[in-house]
């Protein structure tokens, strides 16, 4: 899957978080472009566009304004992007939060690591994960 994937769309308000996904990412695989925004209103008005879409989509379920499940909810309705695979990414690992991403079009939920290492093991199965 690594060659199929070709543009990730991180959203992620955390600075932190946005830099060690990209420094791992760049590490495993630099021809991958990597956009960022820090808010889920921002990414769909990105993906609006059109211009640019992403192979992939990593989602944060805790964000400021808009939350990542209305944010999957939205992306997976609008039939321009409801192709586009989206991972949610978060600290968030209730059972019921599970559920409703799932539900709403998510295709995989991982929990954020705590180390650099388990980050690194992290995002080379999510370059890995068949995505259709």
């Amino acid at each position: 899957m690594k060659g199929d994937i070709r543009h990730i769309c991180l959203v992620e308000d955390d600075p932190d978080d946005h830099y060690f996904f990209a420094k791992i990412l760049r590490e495993i695989n630099s021809d991958i472009k990597l956009t960022w925004f820090q808010t889920c209103e921002r990414l769909l008005e990105f993906l609006k566009m059109g211009s640019d879409l992403p192979s992939l989509i990593v989602l944060d379920m805790n964000m400021p304004k808009m939350s990542g499940q209305e944010c999957l909810e939205i992306i997976k309705k609008e039939p321009t992007l409801k192709h586009i695979p989206v991972i949610i990414f978060s600290t968030a690992g209730e059972s019921k939060t599970f559920n409703l991403a799932y539900e709403a079009g998510a295709h995989k939920y991982i929990l954020k690591p705590f180390g650099v290492d388990d980050a690194r093991k992290i995002i080379r199965e999510m370059l890995d994960t068949p995505l259709s």
